[in-house]
Protein backbone atom coordinates (compact mmCIF):
# COMPACT_ATOMS: atom_id res chain seq x y z
CA UNK A 1 0.00 0.00 0.00
CA UNK A 2 2.78 2.39 0.91
CA UNK A 3 4.64 1.63 -2.31
CA UNK A 4 1.54 2.17 -4.44
CA UNK A 5 0.81 5.46 -2.70
CA UNK A 6 4.41 6.56 -3.18
CA UNK A 7 4.25 5.89 -6.92
CA UNK A 8 1.03 7.88 -7.25
CA UNK A 9 2.39 10.85 -5.29
CA UNK A 10 5.62 10.90 -7.28
CA UNK A 11 4.21 10.70 -10.80
CA UNK A 12 1.05 12.81 -10.55
CA UNK A 13 2.81 16.20 -10.85
CA UNK A 14 4.95 15.25 -13.89
CA UNK A 15 1.83 13.79 -15.53
CA UNK A 16 -0.11 16.96 -14.75
CA UNK A 17 2.64 19.15 -16.19
CA UNK A 18 2.73 17.08 -19.38
CA UNK A 19 -0.95 16.38 -20.04
CA UNK A 20 -3.01 18.35 -17.53
CA UNK A 21 -4.61 17.41 -14.23
CA UNK A 22 -7.67 15.71 -15.75
CA UNK A 23 -5.60 13.20 -17.73
CA UNK A 24 -3.22 12.71 -14.79
CA UNK A 25 -6.09 11.82 -12.46
CA UNK A 26 -7.63 9.58 -15.11
CA UNK A 27 -4.37 7.66 -15.44
CA UNK A 28 -4.29 7.03 -11.69
CA UNK A 29 -7.57 5.14 -12.10
CA UNK A 30 -5.73 2.46 -14.10
CA UNK A 31 -4.33 0.76 -10.98
CA UNK A 32 -7.65 0.16 -9.15
CA UNK A 33 -9.28 -0.92 -12.42
CA UNK A 34 -6.50 -3.45 -12.94
CA UNK A 35 -6.97 -4.72 -9.38
CA UNK A 36 -10.71 -5.08 -10.02
CA UNK A 37 -10.07 -7.12 -13.17
CA UNK A 38 -7.77 -9.43 -11.24
CA UNK A 39 -10.45 -9.94 -8.60
CA UNK A 40 -13.41 -10.57 -10.94
CA UNK A 41 -12.67 -14.31 -11.40
CA UNK A 42 -13.01 -14.76 -7.64
CA UNK A 43 -16.65 -13.70 -7.82
CA UNK A 44 -17.48 -16.83 -9.82
CA UNK A 45 -16.08 -19.13 -7.15
CA UNK A 46 -17.94 -20.19 -4.05
CA UNK A 47 -15.70 -20.58 -1.03
CA UNK A 48 -16.97 -22.28 2.10
CA UNK A 49 -14.81 -21.35 5.06
CA UNK A 50 -14.43 -24.07 7.69
CA UNK A 51 -16.12 -23.37 11.00
CA UNK A 52 -13.41 -23.23 13.65
CA UNK A 53 -15.75 -23.81 16.53
CA UNK A 54 -18.15 -21.91 18.67
CA UNK A 55 -17.89 -18.13 18.49
CA UNK A 56 -16.18 -16.79 21.58
CA UNK A 57 -17.80 -13.90 23.40
CA UNK A 58 -15.68 -11.13 24.85
CA UNK A 59 -14.77 -11.57 28.50
CA UNK A 60 -13.74 -7.93 28.92
CA UNK A 61 -15.84 -4.75 28.98
CA UNK A 62 -13.46 -2.90 26.70
CA UNK A 63 -15.26 0.43 26.95
CA UNK A 64 -14.61 0.44 30.71
CA UNK A 65 -11.03 -0.82 30.49
CA UNK A 66 -8.20 1.68 30.98
CA UNK A 67 -5.83 -0.53 29.00
CA UNK A 68 -8.27 -0.67 26.09
CA UNK A 69 -8.47 3.11 26.09
CA UNK A 70 -4.67 3.34 26.17
CA UNK A 71 -4.41 1.14 23.08
CA UNK A 72 -7.18 3.13 21.39
CA UNK A 73 -5.57 6.49 22.14
CA UNK A 74 -2.19 5.21 20.98
CA UNK A 75 -3.73 4.32 17.63
CA UNK A 76 -5.65 7.57 17.27
CA UNK A 77 -2.89 9.92 18.44
CA UNK A 78 -0.40 8.32 16.05
CA UNK A 79 -2.70 7.95 13.06
CA UNK A 80 -3.79 11.59 13.27
CA UNK A 81 -0.34 13.11 12.54
CA UNK A 82 0.14 10.72 9.62
CA UNK A 83 -3.19 11.68 8.09
CA UNK A 84 -2.29 15.35 8.57
CA UNK A 85 0.97 14.76 6.73
CA UNK A 86 -0.67 12.83 3.90
CA UNK A 87 -3.26 15.57 3.46
CA UNK A 88 -1.19 18.71 3.96
CA UNK A 89 2.52 17.97 3.47
CA UNK A 90 2.70 19.02 -0.22
CA UNK A 91 0.98 22.33 0.61
CA UNK A 92 3.35 22.90 3.54
CA UNK A 93 6.40 22.16 1.40
CA UNK A 94 5.39 24.35 -1.54
CA UNK A 95 4.80 27.14 0.97
CA UNK A 96 8.38 26.60 2.19
CA UNK A 97 9.80 27.08 -1.29
CA UNK A 98 9.78 23.63 -2.88
CA UNK A 99 8.36 23.15 -6.34
CA UNK A 100 5.23 21.08 -6.83
CA UNK A 101 7.28 18.27 -8.37
CA UNK A 102 9.71 18.26 -5.43
CA UNK A 103 6.84 18.26 -2.96
CA UNK A 104 5.31 15.30 -4.79
CA UNK A 105 8.59 13.38 -4.54
CA UNK A 106 8.85 14.07 -0.81
CA UNK A 107 5.23 13.01 -0.38
CA UNK A 108 6.08 9.79 -2.21
CA UNK A 109 9.00 9.11 0.15
CA UNK A 110 6.67 9.65 3.11
CA UNK A 111 4.32 6.94 1.90
CA UNK A 112 7.06 4.58 0.71
CA UNK A 113 8.84 4.52 4.07
CA UNK A 114 5.65 3.52 5.90
CA UNK A 115 6.23 0.04 4.45
CA UNK A 116 9.69 -0.40 5.97
CA UNK A 117 8.66 -1.09 9.61
CA UNK A 118 6.59 -4.07 8.51
CA UNK A 119 9.73 -5.61 7.02
CA UNK A 120 12.10 -5.14 9.95
CA UNK A 121 10.01 -4.78 13.11
CA UNK A 122 7.23 -7.36 12.87
CA UNK A 123 9.50 -10.31 13.64
CA UNK A 124 11.07 -8.66 16.69
CA UNK A 125 8.12 -7.16 18.57
CA UNK A 126 6.91 -10.37 20.17
CA UNK A 127 10.41 -11.17 21.41
CA UNK A 128 10.52 -8.05 23.56
CA UNK A 129 9.56 -8.22 27.22
CA UNK A 130 7.33 -5.22 26.53
CA UNK A 131 6.88 -2.64 23.82
CA UNK A 132 6.98 0.55 25.90
CA UNK A 133 10.22 1.97 24.55
CA UNK A 134 9.44 0.91 20.99
CA UNK A 135 6.02 2.59 21.08
CA UNK A 136 7.32 5.78 22.67
CA UNK A 137 10.34 5.88 20.39
CA UNK A 138 8.47 5.73 17.08
CA UNK A 139 5.97 8.34 18.27
CA UNK A 140 8.78 10.69 19.28
CA UNK A 141 10.42 10.08 15.90
CA UNK A 142 7.24 11.40 14.31
CA UNK A 143 7.31 14.43 16.62
CA UNK A 144 10.92 15.22 15.70
CA UNK A 145 10.03 14.94 12.02
CA UNK A 146 7.34 17.62 12.28
CA UNK A 147 9.76 19.94 14.08
CA UNK A 148 12.25 19.36 11.28
CA UNK A 149 9.66 20.11 8.60
CA UNK A 150 8.82 23.35 10.39
CA UNK A 151 12.32 24.67 11.06
CA UNK A 152 14.55 22.88 8.52
CA UNK A 153 12.39 22.39 5.41
CA UNK A 154 15.49 22.15 3.21
CA UNK A 155 15.93 18.64 4.66
CA UNK A 156 12.36 17.72 3.80
CA UNK A 157 13.31 14.38 2.23
CA UNK A 158 14.96 13.26 5.49
CA UNK A 159 12.04 14.39 7.64
CA UNK A 160 9.55 12.70 5.34
CA UNK A 161 11.47 9.43 5.52
CA UNK A 162 11.63 9.56 9.32
CA UNK A 163 7.98 10.55 9.52
CA UNK A 164 6.94 7.69 7.26
CA UNK A 165 8.97 5.19 9.26
CA UNK A 166 7.67 6.45 12.60
CA UNK A 167 4.07 6.56 11.44
CA UNK A 168 4.22 3.14 9.80
CA UNK A 169 5.80 1.62 12.90
CA UNK A 170 3.29 3.21 15.27
CA UNK A 171 0.31 2.05 13.23
CA UNK A 172 1.76 -1.45 13.05
CA UNK A 173 2.31 -1.41 16.81
CA UNK A 174 -1.22 -0.24 17.42
CA UNK A 175 -2.64 -3.16 15.47
CA UNK A 176 -0.20 -5.56 17.15
CA UNK A 177 -1.32 -4.39 20.59
CA UNK A 178 -4.81 -5.70 19.83
CA UNK A 179 -3.45 -9.24 19.87
CA UNK A 180 -0.78 -8.75 22.51
CA UNK A 181 -3.11 -7.22 25.10
CA UNK A 182 -5.85 -9.85 24.81
CA UNK A 183 -5.97 -13.56 25.62
CA UNK A 184 -8.77 -14.81 23.36
CA UNK A 185 -10.43 -14.12 20.03
CA UNK A 186 -13.54 -12.56 21.53
CA UNK A 187 -11.59 -9.95 23.48
CA UNK A 188 -9.37 -9.26 20.48
CA UNK A 189 -12.42 -8.64 18.28
CA UNK A 190 -13.96 -6.30 20.86
CA UNK A 191 -10.73 -4.34 21.32
CA UNK A 192 -10.20 -4.20 17.56
CA UNK A 193 -13.64 -2.72 16.99
CA UNK A 194 -13.13 -0.10 19.68
CA UNK A 195 -9.53 0.86 18.84
CA UNK A 196 -9.94 1.04 15.09
CA UNK A 197 -13.30 2.80 15.02
CA UNK A 198 -12.24 5.54 17.44
CA UNK A 199 -8.63 5.62 16.30
CA UNK A 200 -9.40 6.15 12.63
CA UNK A 201 -12.19 8.59 13.43
CA UNK A 202 -9.61 10.68 15.28
CA UNK A 203 -7.24 10.30 12.33
CA UNK A 204 -9.86 11.47 9.84
CA UNK A 205 -10.56 14.55 11.95
CA UNK A 206 -6.88 15.54 11.99
CA UNK A 207 -6.54 17.13 8.53
CA UNK A 208 -9.82 19.02 8.97
CA UNK A 209 -8.97 20.40 12.40
CA UNK A 210 -5.39 21.31 11.58
CA UNK A 211 -6.49 22.89 8.30
CA UNK A 212 -8.90 25.08 10.23
CA UNK A 213 -6.15 26.02 12.69
CA UNK A 214 -3.94 27.00 9.76
CA UNK A 215 -6.71 29.18 8.38
CA UNK A 216 -7.23 30.91 11.72
CA UNK A 217 -3.54 31.35 12.54
CA UNK A 218 -2.48 32.37 9.04
CA UNK A 219 0.43 29.93 8.78
CA UNK A 220 1.67 26.43 9.45
CA UNK A 221 3.70 27.08 12.60
CA UNK A 222 0.84 26.58 15.06
CA UNK A 223 -0.64 23.53 13.27
CA UNK A 224 2.75 21.82 13.05
CA UNK A 225 3.50 22.50 16.71
CA UNK A 226 0.07 21.12 17.61
CA UNK A 227 0.75 18.01 15.52
CA UNK A 228 4.08 17.62 17.30
CA UNK A 229 2.29 17.79 20.65
CA UNK A 230 -0.18 15.14 19.47
CA UNK A 231 2.75 12.86 18.61
CA UNK A 232 4.28 13.42 22.06
CA UNK A 233 0.91 12.51 23.60
CA UNK A 234 1.01 9.38 21.45
CA UNK A 235 4.39 8.52 22.98
CA UNK A 236 2.92 8.84 26.47
CA UNK A 237 0.04 6.51 25.65
CA UNK A 238 2.54 4.15 24.04
CA UNK A 239 4.37 3.81 27.35
CA UNK A 240 1.08 2.70 28.90
CA UNK A 241 -0.21 0.53 26.06
CA UNK A 242 3.20 -1.10 25.63
CA UNK A 243 3.26 -2.68 29.09
CA UNK A 244 3.29 -6.46 29.28
CA UNK A 245 -0.26 -6.75 30.64
CA UNK A 246 -3.59 -8.07 29.37
CA UNK A 247 -7.17 -6.92 29.53
CA UNK A 248 -8.74 -8.19 32.72
CA UNK A 249 -11.90 -10.31 32.39
CA UNK A 250 -15.26 -9.21 33.69
CA UNK A 251 -15.92 -9.92 37.32
CA UNK A 252 -18.59 -12.57 37.67
CA UNK A 253 -21.44 -11.63 40.04
CA UNK A 254 -21.63 -13.52 43.31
Amino acid sequence: MGTAGAIGSTIVIPLTQSWGWNIALAMLVIAPLFAMLLWLPQLKKKHQLPVAGEKKAATVAVWRSSLAWQVTMFMGLNAMPFYVAVGWLPVILTGSGLSSAQAGEVHGILQLTTAIPGLILAATLRRLNDQKLAAAGVSLLTAVSFIGILYLPNLAMLWAALLGFGSGASMMLGLTFIGLRTTNAGDAAALSGMAQSIGYLMAAMGPLLLGKVQELSGGWTVPLLMTTAISVAGACTGMAAGRDVHLEPLQQPG
